[in-house]
């Protein structure tokens, strides 16, 4: 396995985590030994050890075969520490991985368990520069938010959920309603997002 390289690749080991460990009772099993937890959220946490999350597209069948003898957690902390950094301990997230760690079984964290989160430097993504400044500032993506992906500032309404729903026949007047937080202007920096996608060159397999 190749070691991670960016921030993305580790963020997707974080997620494909969670869905392993229900699908692998031994690898839910080790979760009492862990150490070094690695965290992203924003009320709604998810949890990864750095061993699984430092190599990319990481698996529970490619996890439990190396675990023994072929990965350093010591390697995977050096390269994770470029976007992380240790938590500053809260009743949130302590409570957030013992509910964690209690789904799968588990009554309690390792003792010498410790967490790591995304650094404040490294969360904030940018939004395409060919969108109107006034529309632009109304998207945000925060790599510790719905996974990074592109959301209208100040909600958790991600700007696929307002396409999706626009696509599917919704009118902008019944989202207004359903969603009194959200302007016209919201919607408008939503599609202007989505049509500036498009100006993405597309790759297609042959």
């Amino acid at each position: 396995m190749l070691p991670v390289n960016s921030l993305d690749q580790a963020i997707e080991n974080i997620s494909r985590y969670q869905t392993e460990i229900q699908e692998s009772p031994e690898l839910a099993g080790r979760m009492r030994f862990v150490r070094a937890w690695y965290a992203i959220g924003d009320g709604t946490w998810l949890f990864a050890p750095s061993k699984f999350i430092g190599y990319t597209k990481n698996t529970a069948d490619a996890y439990l075969l190396k675990a023994g003898n072929e990965i350093d957690g010591r390697d995977t902390e050096r390269i994770l520490q470029e976007w992380f950094a240790p938590a500053d301990r809260t009743a949130e997230l302590d409570e957030a991985l013992q509910k964690f760690l209690q789904s799968r079984g588990h009554s309690a964290p390792n003792a010498k368990a410790r967490i790591c989160v995304l650094k404040e430097s490294g969360r904030e993504r940018p939004i395409d520069a060919s969108i109107d400044p006034e529309l632009r500032k109304r998207i945000h993506s925060d790599a510790a938010i719905c996974g990074g992906r592109p959301l209208i500032r100040g909600t958790r309404i991600r700007v696929c959920d307002i396409l999706g729903m626009l696509a599917n026949g919704v009118s902008a007047s019944e989202m207004l309603a359903d969603y009194p937080y959200l302007t016209e202007a919201d919607l408008r920096a939503a599609l202007a997002f989505g049509a500036a996608a498009t100006e993405r060159p597309a790759v297609i397999a042959s």
